[in-house]
Parts: structure tokens; C-alpha cells; sequence
């Protein structure tokens, strides 16, 4: 078996948890802190809000050393952050707590275990195969969302939210640095090249050789900045809809176990969008699939605005917007790697995500605070819709750079 499937193994493992922890597992906890520690939504939105914040930061900074000395070193800091954090939690009487163990020290978690390590490295193990590698890791995205809230719903109900914070610090301890042994840089550095075999020199015979760009050359094309713009308004509204879903729902009359048990319908279908939109971009430009994924975002979003407050509306709203949303992550990530090549993916990534971490971070304040003034989700998740659907158009004209390409021994030609 080609290493490179372990590469994914350990990506998929660190998605599960940055994403689950940071969005799905947040957004279950959330209606139950903010009563008990007497907080506004839009207040203890703002703890998410600093999250991202504090990310931009630091994405400019972690991607470049991922670069350097890959992914471990850099995940399992990522994951000492996230149980740290979820102990802090556990421990809150107050608004400062949330902000210290959510907005600070579970800060880095979100940058150390997400994008910037998983997709980056999966993206130098493949590069033919690379559209299949990406949709298996970034499928722990939506395993998150089938695996965690039914059990942290109970998890309440039965010790508390503070039990349920402490149980979820260490099974991140476990499984994070479980995930973490598994990675390896690229696969030069084991006498491999992408997609497997033993690396061998460039012949007459075989040529090819793969795009490649720095991040300040990306930097300076129209595509890179689009994909920013694109992705950063639909990112708007996913990580508004995902944090105040929950909330959303269970403010409609609806119990805390039909709201766990639609997210979960809702991430099992994300799951499925992935390996299904993966056979699509093989066939399809990725920018088209991107526009695809964001303008059925848009559309979920509406069903669940002018539908009636009943299971069967959240069905149909789940079934639209997992299939289609559900693969965002994973065709931007094709899309990064595809445009600019696998050299200086973290360093790329790294200049790009401050952006899209105050996408993130004004999603979920957005929602927040619109409930505060106005009683309801109804504006804020107009908002949302109307991100996703700019997005969706901004992606199509985001077209692929003009390639540069630089020859060596351990080059692998384009899918």
C-alpha cells in the first residue's frame, strides 16, 4: 500500500477533530453556556469571532514551517492546544473563560490541525490521484458532524455541559496524536514519488513536470485573489449557518435530539458530497464545481428560511445543502493545489487564510448579534444565503493562472 494513504488517514483524523471541536461540537454547546453562564449569543459568538482572529495571525507564520519541517511537530501542538482548551472550558464562570480556552488557547488547534497541515501534505503525496486523496481527508470535515452531536447531546443531558467538555478533551488527546505519527512531509523524503513508486530521474521519455508557483508569484495573479474573495464569502456563511444551526432549530420548538439528529442526516450527507463531487471534478473545471457547491449552499439556506417549522423542511434543507455545501472543502482545496502546485502549498495557504479567518470569524457574530437585536435568525440567515450566492459567482471567473513550471528529478505530471 502506498504511504500516502496513511498521509490521508492521519489528515482525515485531523480534520475530524480541529472541525468538530472548533464548529460542530461548539455550536451543540452553545445554547447550553450561554444560559448557564448568563451570555448574550452575540457575546459568546464573539469568543468563535477571536478564534479566527487569532488564527490570521498565526496562518501567515504556521504554513511556511509546515513547508519546512512538515506536519508533525506542528499537529501534535495543534492538539495539546484543543484539549487544553476544552479543559479551560470545562472550567468557565464566565465570559473571560470562553474567551481565554475558545478564542486563545484553542486558536492554534483550528491552524495546526486544520487546512494548513491536512491538505497541504496530502496535496504533495498526490498529485494524479490527488482529487480522490483530498475527498477521503476532507470527509473527516463531515464526520464530525455524523460522529459527535448525538454524543455530545447526551453527554449533557448526562454529566453536564462542563463533564461533556472534560470527556471531549481527551479523547482528542488519543486520537490527535494518533493522527499525528502517521504523517511525513512528502514522499522525496522516502525515496517515493506522488501516487507511489520509487522516485527515479526525469527521462526523455517521461517530461512532464508539474506547475508550480511560490506564494509571492501566486500572489500575484488574479486567480489567487479571487479564490480568496470566492471562498471567504461563502465562508460567511457556512461558518454562521453551522455555528447557530443548533440554535436555529431547537428556537423553532423543536427538541435538542431532533436538532442533533438532523446535523448529524445533514454531515452524512456532506460525507457522501465528497466522493461524489470528486468523481464530478475529475470530469468538471474545479472552478465550476466550486460555483456548484456555493450557489447549492444558497439554496439550502433559502429552504430553511421560508419553510415551515417542521422536520420535513429540515430534511429537505439537509438533503440540499449537504449534497452540495458538504464538498466546499474539498474542491477548494483541489483548487489550491491544482492552480499553484505542491511546493509551496503551506506557504500559499498561509498567506491566504488571515482572509478567510475573518470570513469565519464575522459569520458567526453576524448570526449572533442579529439574534441579540432582532429576536430571530431570519435576517442574519438571509445574510448567509446572499454570501453564498456572491461566492458562487466570483468562483467562475476565478480561471487557473498561467502555469509555471520548474524540472526535476522528483516531478510528477498533472492529473
Amino acid at each position: 500500500m502506498f504511504y500516502g494513504w496513511l498521509v490521508v488517514a492521519g489528515a482525515f483524523v485531523s480534520h475530524l477533530l480541529s472541525y468538530g471541536i472548533l464548529t460542530v461540537a461548539f455550536g451543540v454547546f452553545f445554547p447550553f453556556m450561554a444560559d448557564a453562564l448568563h451570555l448574550g449569543r452575540g457575546l459568546l459568538a464573539s469568543a468563535a469571532a477571536m478564534a479566527r482572529l487569532v488564527s490570521a495571525a498565526l496562518a501567515p507564520l504556521v504554513g511556511p514551517l509546515v513547508d519546512r519541517r512538515g506536519p508533525r511537530l506542528v499537529m501534535a501542538l495543534g492538539v495539546l492546544s484543543l484539549a487544553g482548551g476544552a479543559g479551560v472550558l470545562a472550567a468557565a464562570d464566565g465570559a473571560w473563560h470562553v474567551l481565554l480556552g475558545y478564542g486563545l488557547v484553542m486558536a492554534f488547534g483550528s491552524v495546526a490541525l486544520g487546512e494548513l497541515t491536512g491538505d497541504t501534505t496530502v496535496a504533495r503525496w498526490f498529485v494524479r490521484r490527488r482529487g480522490r486523496a483530498l475527498a477521503v481527508s476532507t470527509m473527516g470535515l463531515s464526520t464530525a458532524g455524523i460522529v459527535l452531536p448525538l454524543p455530545i447531546a447526551l453527554s449533557i443531558a448526562r454529566f453536564g455541559w462542563r463533564g461533556a467538555w472534560l470527556a471531549l478533551g481527551g479523547v482528542t488527546l488519543v486520537l490527535g496524536l494518533a493522527a499525528t505519527v502517521v504523517m511525513r512531509r512528502q514522499p522525496e523524503d522516502h525515496g517515493l514519488l506522488p501516487d507511489g513508486g520509487a522516485a527515479r530521474p526525469v527521462t526523455a521519455a517521461a517530461p512532464v513536470v508539474e506547475v508550480s508557483f511560490g506564494a509571492r508569484q501566486a500572489a500575484r495573479t488574479p486567480a489567487f485573489w479571487l479564490l480568496i474573495v470566492s471562498t471567504n464569502l461563502a465562508g460567511l456563511g457556512f461558518f454562521g449557518v453551522n455555528l447557530h444551526l443548533f440554535s436555529f432549530v431547537t428556537d423553532r420548538g423543536l427538541s435538542a435530539a431532533v436538532a442533533a439528529s438532523v446535523i448529524t442526516y445533514l454531515y452524512t450527507l456532506h460525507t457522501v458530497a465528497k466522493p461524489l463531487w470528486g468523481l464530478i471534478a475529475e470530469r468538471v473545471h474545479v472552478r465550476f464545481c466550486i460555483a456548484g457547491c456555493y450557489a447549492g449552499g444558497a439554496l439550502g439556506v433559502l429552504v430553511l428560511m421560508v419553510g415551515s417549522a417542521s422536520l420535513t423542511t429540515l430534511v429537505v434543507f439537509a438533503t440540499v445543502y449537504g449534497l452540495t455545501r458538504g464538498a466546499q472543502s474539498f474542491v477548494t482545496s483541489l483548487a489550491w493545489a491544482d492552480y499553484f502546485g505542491r511546493g509551496a502549498q503551506g506557504a500559499i495557504r498561509g498567506l491566504a487564510s488571515p482572509f478567510r479567518y475573518l470570513a469565519a470569524a464575522a459569520g458567526p457574530v453576524v448570526g449572533g448579534v442579529l439574534y441579540d437585536v432582532t429576536g430571530d435568525y431570519r435576517l442574519a440567515f438571509a445574510i448567509f444565503a446572499a454570501a453564498f450566492a456572491a461566492g458562487a459567482l466570483v468562483a467562475l471567473a476565478a480561471r487557473p493562472p498561467a502555469p509555471t513550471r520548474r524540472p526535476s528529478p522528483t516531478t510528477w505530471p498533472l492529473r
